[in-house]
């Protein structure tokens, strides 16, 4: 189990690529999320501690995103995908009852941990059943380029079919 500190190195190495990213981190009850930004400005720091931040529930093709609204501006979507893991990994997960999830802020060009919100979505059930669906699916990464070609993220979050606030 890795260790998050602030203030040190992001401790799943494979992700301090010194660029920017967004990315599910599957854990047994259900996902963290990584946000890897290059020049973190004040606002954006201000915005991810101590902002208000909206989550958001779209789907399209039986694939679930993600989105995380931290208000001005300051918003992205992620994919979740559970097809890596095995029967009864996957089993496990949609039958967890987890609902919380930790969004980490690291520098890109540094991969330091500046910062962590731990936040619990209303909405865990739903995404769930939509990634139960996912068995047997191919070619997820097309798909999800070419939801991302049809739908902006601010598309997303007006067609969500659910969110949940966090103040």
């Amino acid at each position: 189990m890795e260790a998050y500190r602030v203030g040190e190195l992001f401790p799943i190495e494979q992700y301090c690529t010194g660029r920017e990213l967004y990315v599910a981190l599957p854990t047994e009850g259900l996902f963290n999320v990584l946000m890897s930004l290059k020049k973190i400005s004040r606002k954006e720091r201000k915005l991810f501690k101590n902002g208000k931040i909206t989550a958001y529930l779209f789907e399209k093709k039986d694939i679930p995103f993600l989105i995380l609204d931290f208000g001005e501006g300051f918003s992205f979507d992620i994919s979740i995908d559970i097809s890596m893991f095995d029967d009864e990994t996957r089993r496990a997960w949609i039958e967890s009852e987890s609902n919380a999830i930790a969004i980490f802020l690291v520098e890109a060009t540094t991969g330091i941990l500046e910062s962590i919100r731990l936040i619990g979505i209303g909405f865990a059930s739903q995404l769930r059943e939509i990634c139960a669906r996912q068995q047997g699916q191919t070619r997820f990464e097309e798909h999800v380029g070419l939801i991302h070609a049809a739908f902006t993220t601010r598309d997303m979050m007006h067609d969500a079919v659910a969110k949940t606030v966090f103040k």
